[in-house]
């Protein structure tokens, strides 16, 4: 292809399509320079640019397809058979995602002749009977709904040399499980101190000053939101996380002895830490790749399911259950309680959170979430509380609101600042190191990031 056809393409692109592939370039020095040329711009905001591609430099768009040999298109046009005629380089490309596109009709695929994994999941109206698609395609992606349907219809018979799955992993089969409602563990009403003294060690500001909270009785998850509940959610439902719809997430990457992260187009929940689809061994590891709005539509889902008004726990909420709650072994003179453990129930990170030093001296592929509840449980019961998997809060970030707690007084079961842009993010992560998980530690982040620590548990207020 010569630069003139290339333009012909980026024009054409340009004004119905937008390109994703992996990205291995992300670096803190690169996002700092975007931070810079961008006003307002955050995290997610560079994650979300670094993962498309752009349609301008010809040698740039080559040298990426080369390396990553996957591209997902994202379409504004149900009939995309332009764009994809006019798709550069289609020899090397090995796996295509037209997912969540809303196509229609057939599609003429042949152009692609190294092809091996499709995607084709959320286009309802697609007829497959009007494929044409390369002979050395093995694996088509679709929902789980779509896969049912297609099976019905006896695609398999007809392309015996194709298997159907939801994330290019036939074995990954969860969700079809009866309904069972979470474990809770009931948290008694009580008055104690959040946040950390003047002083204390590893307390940053965002921790200061601490203050007095008065809770009302509820009830929080005994372990976090494991795999197999989101995927009961997601079967039932049909919802598509924000990961699925975009077609990427944050995923980490091993290079030279060193964990770092890209962004790999197409993973999304059904994907591990590192971006490999799940398999059902993966039932009880913690969902990542998730949304504050993903954790919070999986709530309203479950407060329909169960009849009860689940939702996620506020900062308050968490820190409290985390430090023990009604059961904190330690209180001051007036009874309120006060955290004992620098942690979820121990002083050694080691006994209560996976967090990075623990896979120390493991295989590589070792490093990452462990399924829910192997390690000591805090003083109320409740597991993985520091470490495992970052968790979603209710709460709005805002930097003076201890500041106004402190100045309200005794404050009672506050719910974070009314204005703020950005949400909460308690308990650690398996990629941090063990302080990350310290039970007053406090993380924000804009509620569309997602990445391979980002998970959540829920609270219930009966």
């Amino acid at each position: 292809m010569n630069i003139s056809s290339f333009r012909t393409f980026s024009a054409l692109s340009e004004s119905v399509a937008q390109f994703t592939m992996d990205n291995y370039g992300l670096s803190g020095d690169d996002y700092a320079q975007f931070k810079a040329g961008s006003k307002d711009a955050g995290w997610v905001d560079y994650l979300r640019e670094r993962s498309r591609v752009g349609l301008t430099d010809y040698l740039a768009f080559a040298d990426r397809l080369r390396a990553t040999r996957a591209v997902r298109i994202r379409l504004d046009t149900p009939n995309p058979q332009a764009v994809l005629s006019a798709v550069p380089w289609p020899e090397y490309i090995k796996q295509l995602s037209l997912a969540w596109n809303q196509l229609e009709g057939g599609l003429d695929l042949s152009r692609f002749t190294q092809l091996e994994m499709l995607s084709l999941a959320g286009n309802p109206a697609l007829d497959y009977s009007r494929l044409v698609l390369p002979p050395g395609l093995r694996h088509i992606i679709v929902s789980s709904a779509e896969q049912a349907s297609l099976e019905k219809q006896g695609f398999r018979d007809k392309h015996p040399g194709i298997s159907l799955s939801q994330n290019g992993n036939p074995s990954f089969t969860l969700g079809k499980a009866p309904f069972r409602a979470p474990e809770m563990i009931a948290v008694k009403d009580g008055t104690f101190w959040m946040g950390s003294e003047e002083g204390e060690a590893g307390a940053s500001d965002a921790e200061k000053p601490r203050h007095l909270v008065q809770l009302s009785g509820y009830a929080i998850g005994k372990y976090l939101v494991t795999v197999k509940e989101f995927a009961c959610f997601v079967e039932e439902t049909g919802y598509v996380t924000a990961a699925e719809r975009e077609g990427w997430s944050v995923a980490g990457i091993w290079r030279d002895g060193k964990l770092e992260f890209f962004c790999p187009a197409e993973c999304n929940w059904r994907h591990d830490v590192y971006g490999q689809p799940l398999t059902n061994a993966h039932a009880r590891h913690p969902v990542v790749h998730i949304t504050w709005d993903d954790a919070m539509a999986y709530c309203e889902w479950l407060s329909r399911k169960a009849g009860k008004p689940y939702r996620l726990p506020t900062e308050a909420q968490w820190e409290y259950a985390a430090a023990g709650g009604h059961q904190a072994p330690k209180k001051d003179a007036q009874g309120y309680c006060q955290r004992a453990h620098a942690y979820a129930g121990s002083d050694d990170p080691a006994q209560v959170s996976w967090f990075f030093g623990q896979f120390e001296g493991q295989p590589f592929e070792q490093y990452g979430t462990r399924p829910v509840g192997q390690l000591q449980p805090n003083e109320l019961g409740l597991h993985d509380m520091s470490g495992n998997v970052w968790e979603w809060c209710f709460d709005r970030h805002a930097t003076d609101y201890y500041g106004q707690c402190e100045d309200a007084g005794i404050m009672q079961d506050p719910a974070g600042p009314e204005q703020g842009t950005n949400r909460m993010f308690r308990g650690g992560g398996w990629g941090r190191d063990a302080a990350a998980g310290r039970v007053a530690n406090r993380r924000r982040s804009a509620p569309d990031d997602r990445g391979d620590a980002a998970g959540f548990r829920v609270a219930c207020l009966e």
